[in-house]
């Protein structure tokens, strides 16, 4: 069980440039993504498999310029991510430890 993280950087210098930017962040929330920043989105992986999946996904929908790095973190290894934030707004990923995994798959 884990999660895939697409952070990306892509030029938005040109008119064509910010609709291929804009393209691949809709893509991205089409094949079930959540934003977690502007440029940081996050995907449940429930296997391996699914990773590569998801990857090649992502080669589909990516724009011809720019940068776009891919993470895989276990939910373990995110439980213990700390978040630091000076607004009032309040996370949108909140970590209940009492979750079984189990309970993850049921909603993805």
């Amino acid at each position: 069980m884990g999660w895939l993280f697409v952070l990306f950087d892509l030029p938005t210098d040109t008119k064509y440039e910010r609709l291929q930017a804009s393209k691949f962040r809709n893509g991205l929330l089409d094949l079930g993504y959540l934003m977690l920043q502007y440029s940081v989105y996050v995907r449940c992986a429930v296997s391996l498999d699914k990773k590569k999946g998801l990857i090649n996904d992502i080669k589909k929908i990516a724009p011809t310029t720019g940068n776009i790095q891919c993470y895989f973190i276990t939910d373990l290894q995110w439980q213990e991510c700390i978040t630091i934030s000076k607004s009032k707004k309040k996370s949108t990923r909140q970590i209940d430890n009492t979750n079984k995994i189990n309970e993850q798959l049921q909603f993805w």
